[in-house]
């Protein structure tokens, strides 16, 4: 019948479709990858298996053999994760905020500069970073972001009953930092 035919060739489309989105998602991850990291032969390429509406994203090494998730170190999961999001990001088309908390806990000094660098700028039109002053991210990693920075808020512990947020002259963002007890 008809249907029975509309319906068939329907299931092709989605099928091909999702081979064409899967394959486009390898690219972009791969791209991400070899963007952040500084080991650039680690990971050679991506696979990704789709099981109904679940997907498992497999990282190749250059012998084409799956490298366990689980061996990278923090800061290589911590890329893995971020060249991720980018590519869903990218290969949605759409624009929304992206919030990042500990945005650079997990990372060397090179691979900090490369995201602050490479991906905060790309990821989307507005990017939220929630970090811990001095510690998940410092004063020359800031300086290196500030040129992309319209606000800053910090947050006040308020006598460690309540918080609170307040304005920071993006400028005096480390200064009033050192203020606050």
């Amino acid at each position: 019948s008809i249907s029975q035919d509309l319906i068939s060739n329907l299931d092709v489309f989605i099928s091909r479709m999702k081979e064409q989105k899967k394959s486009s998602l390898e690219k972009r991850i791969v791209v991400g990858l070899k963007k952040l990291m500084h080991k650039e032969t680690m990971i050679q390429d991506v696979r990704i298996e789709l099981n109904d509406d679940l997907m498992d994203v497999i990282l190749l090494d250059a012998n084409a053999e799956e490298i366990n998730k689980s061996t990278l170190s923090k800061g290589e999961q911590q890329l893995y994760a971020t060249s991720l999001l980018k590519a869903l990001v990218d290969e949605s088309n759409i624009e929304f905020p992206v919030f990042i908390d500990s945005p650079l806990q997990k990372f060397d000094e090179t691979h900090s500069s490369n995201i602050i660098q490479n991906f905060y700028p790309t990821i989307s039109k507005q990017v939220v970073l929630f970090p811990l002053l001095n510690k998940e991210m410092t004063e020359i990693e800031f300086n290196m972001l500030k040129p992309l920075v319209k606000t800053c808020f910090q947050m006040d512990n308020n006598g460690g009953i309540r918080s609170s947020l307040s304005k920071v002259p993006v400028n005096l963002l480390f200064n009033q930092n050192s203020n606050v007890q």
